[in-house]
């Protein structure tokens, strides 16, 4: 070997293991290089100027921005528009095919003189959740030919879709969400129906007001049809339900659209089928069981009828059900394993539960409300309860008792079983349910001592035992933290005696602060609490609790002795009701730190001594009852106590003044002082309410509960928690939740 070749051998050798070295050097060059080619200037132009043309608004809102577009520059080292944040380009020409902006924060109006028109090899646009200002969708959209992928929603655009749209021939996506119904198109024929590469098409919120075209039936391509609050009507053109690959169809929120479900065929790829809120009607079709790939059911708020067919069975994907407020009678469905969310409420499904529910593997929600069920509540619910979050078997026929065991690692936050037949004992059991923020079992035949054992349940905001045999007196708490979450009591209509223990009432800490401060009902959750309210008779339903309502009802039971005193530090509450029981004291002065009370109610006692004149600084006080009692002295006569009626006050012999037809000695005492109630109330109030209707304090028929929206009311039977609807996954509120439950 010369001694060329020597050194030759010798540099190979030292090389050698430094070539991977360099390959992973030079490897990341190459691919930036390749990932990044560098834009051409005249894009990179009519960025800028796109950008120009807008407010980037720097809010609370904008925290939370998915694209910096403020970071966009054309000097120093980040020239290459190719690398800005939101824009992709041709790997091969350097040309611009993606804009994505979404959540950028952009505020103002786009133009047809806008440079986002010179970008002709725009592949993918997207522009949803900004502001621009109500300003139309320019018709040069439609020189934007390449545009496969065209999203616009929740961006206040207004005005008319441009019918030059229909010209984007290669669109496969086409997204558009209006969120105050201000967008709107003539024709959805002419729109869509040269779109013949479209696979899926979301309309949310647009005004279209027209049928739904028959021509949607030729697109061969569609896979997702959702058609939501548009307000479509007529008849659904049952083709569409057989279009060859369709895997959603959602057309929720449109009221007057009229329909029925078609025979499906074998092996259909139909995954969701969303109609809540429409006019479909007729029966379940047998053929249903071909789709063994829906997942997604949900036709609630419609006018189906007739049974379950038993091929319903065969729907082993199904995760999500939703049958409520129908006319469905018969058995209940048989859920799958793998179904998660079951709400078949308001129909008039009969039998008993089916032991087949105990074979769902994971489920969530549970609502069988408001059928003619009978029987038994399984033993297996409190295993289910592992993954439950909300039970909800009120009104029913149900009987027997509650079952004994809810394990530990209980996941329930709802339990409902009012209005049914439930008999015996609270199973302690219920304790392992930690996470608990609502529990109702009134309107049912419990015979069982004070529950107070529940004050362990640090997340427990609504108890409501009313119209029930619960009896005995309330011990004192054991604990120095009982309740401390608790907004809503009712313990009305049962047989509880003794003294109230002061004990309690310390350390009800949500009821001492005045506004919600973070305490929010199933947060997070789709459900939402509703309460009904019988007014004189007349049911009155709000759709939400306020997060802010404090509430407590002791009436119509045995309580005696003194009324403690510390009810004063509650300062945030709002209803006040502990009429029909045996207190024997005087009505406490702390009552006037109860600077949120809407609504007190002591009547049908032994009270005496005088009304604290203190408490006209109850500004908010619209509804007020001391009847029936032994109460003398003059009634005070300022601020709102110039509203109330004598039945008010009546029957205590010792009382006098307005409006009483009894004198204090003074004629000008019962001379109605001039009001100014009216002019000093403030905030809107949880119980705006006309009080010339009188109120009768006869028996516990006037007993009131839960108050929320605008009313003061009476009550002679329970309010009730409803949950309703599927959460959307949508920010817009829309009309999809306007409809009222249509019965009872």
């Amino acid at each position: 070997m010369d001694i060329y070749s020597y050194h030759h051998f010798i540099f190979m050798r030292l090389l050698f293991p430094l070539i991977p070295c360099l390959l992973l050097f030079l490897l990341p060059l190459s691919l930036s290089y390749n990932l990044l080619p560098l834009c051409h200037q005249q894009e990179r132009v009519a960025l800028m100027q796109f950008k120009d043309s807008f407010i980037i608004q720097n809010n609370s809102y904008c925290e939370y921005s998915t694209t910096e577009v403020a970071s966009w520059k054309i000097d120093g080292n980040n020239t290459n528009c190719c690398a800005w944040d939101g824009v992709e380009c041709n790997q091969d020409t350097g040309h611009v095919i993606a804009l994505n902006l979404w959540f950028s924060c952009l505020y103002g109006s786009i133009t047809s003189n806008s440079s986002l028109f010179l970008l002709l090899y725009l592949q993918n646009l997207t522009l949803a959740n900004n502001d621009f200002n109500h300003s139309q969708i320019p018709s040069k959209i439609g020189n934007l030919s390449s545009l496969t992928y065209l999203d616009l929603s929740d961006s206040q655009f207004s005005g008319q879709i441009p019918s030059e749209i229909q010209y984007l021939s290669k669109l496969s996506y086409l997204r558009l969400h209006s969120s105050f119904d201000d967008l709107y198109t003539e024709s959805l024929t002419s729109l869509v129906q040269n779109l013949t590469n479209l696979k899926s098409l979301f309309f949310y919120g647009i005004n279209i007001s027209s049928t739904v075209p028959e021509s949607l039936a030729n697109l061969s391509s569609l896979q997702i049809l959702s058609l939501i609050d548009c307000g479509l009507y007529g008849q659904f053109p049952s083709r569409i339900f057989h279009l060859p690959h369709l895997q959603g169809l959602y057309l929720l929120a449109n009221e007057d659209l009229t329909g029925h479900l078609p025979e499906f065929h074998t092996n259909s790829p139909l995954k969701y089928l969303i109609l809540d809120d429409t006019n479909f009607s007729g029966n379940l079709p047998a053929s249903i069981g071909n789709l063994n790939s829906l997942t997604y059911f949900y036709i609630q708020n419609c006018n189906f009828s007739g049974t379950i067919p038993n091929s319903f069975s065969n729907l082993t994907q199904l995760t999500s059900l939703g049958l409520r407020n129908n006319m469905i009678h018969g058995s209940l469905p048989i859920p799958p394993p793998s179904l998660g969310i079951y709400l078949v409420s308001n129909n008039s499904f009969t039998g008993r539960i089916s032991p087949f529910i105990c074979n769902m593997s994971s489920p969530e929600v549970l609502d069988l409300s408001h059928n003619y069920l009978s029987g038994l509540i399984h033993p297996c619910m409190g295993n289910l309860s592992q993954s439950l979050t909300t039970l909800v078997l009120r009104s029913n026929n149900l009987g027997n008792t509650i079952p004994k065991t809810w394990p530990k690692g209980c996941s329930l936050k709802m339990i409902d079983l009012s209005q049914n037949q439930l008999q015996g004992h609270l199973p302690r059991s219920l304790a392992n349910c930690t996470e608990l923020e609502y529990l109702r079992v009134s309107s049912n035949q419990f015979s069982d001592t004070s529950p107070f054992w529940l004050g362990t349940l640090q997340h427990l905001k609504i108890l409501d035992l009313h119209s029930n045999g619960f009896y005995g007196a309330i011990r004192s708490p054991e604990t120095n933290y009982t309740f401390p979450n608790l907004c809503i009591i009712d313990l009305s209509h049962n047989h509880f005696s003794g003294n109230l223990p002061a004990g309690y009432f310390a350390q009800w800490d949500a009821m001492k602060s005045i506004g919600a401060k973070g305490l929010h009902y199933m947060q997070g959750y789709w459900d939402y609490y509703s309460i009904i309210i019988t007014i004189k008779g007349v049911e009155l339903e709000y759709k939400k609790i306020q997060d802010d309502l404090r509430v407590i009802d002791f009436s119509c039971n045995r309580f005696e002795g003194d009324i403690p005193e510390i009810l004063g530090n509650l300062e945030g509450l709002h209803a006040l009701n502990l009429s029909n029981n045996d207190f024997t004291s005087h009505i406490p002065s702390s009552f006037a730190n109860l600077t949120q009370l809407e609504s007190l109610d002591l009547s049908r006692n032994k009270l005496f001594r005088k009304i604290p004149p203190e408490l006209v600084q109850l500004h908010f006080l619209s509804k007020f009852s001391v009847s029936h009692n032994c109460l003398t002295g003059p009634i005070p006569q300022r601020q709102q106590f110039g509203t109330f009626p004598n039945t008010s006050f009546e029957d205590n012999r010792g009382l006098c003044g307005w409006p009483l037809s009894k004198l204090c000695g003074d004629s000008d005492i019962s001379t109605p002082p001039p009001s100014t109630f009216e002019e000093n109330q403030g905030p809107k109030l949880f119980f705006e309410f006309g009080w010339k209707v009188v109120v009768m304090g006869y028996g516990c028929g006037f007993v009131f509960g839960v108050v929320i929206g605008h009313i003061v009311t009476t009550r002679k039977q329970d309010w009730l928690i409803r949950i309703f609807g599927k959460k959307q996954h949508q920010t817009r509120i829309s009309r999809v939740n306007r409809r009222v439950n249509r019965r009872k």
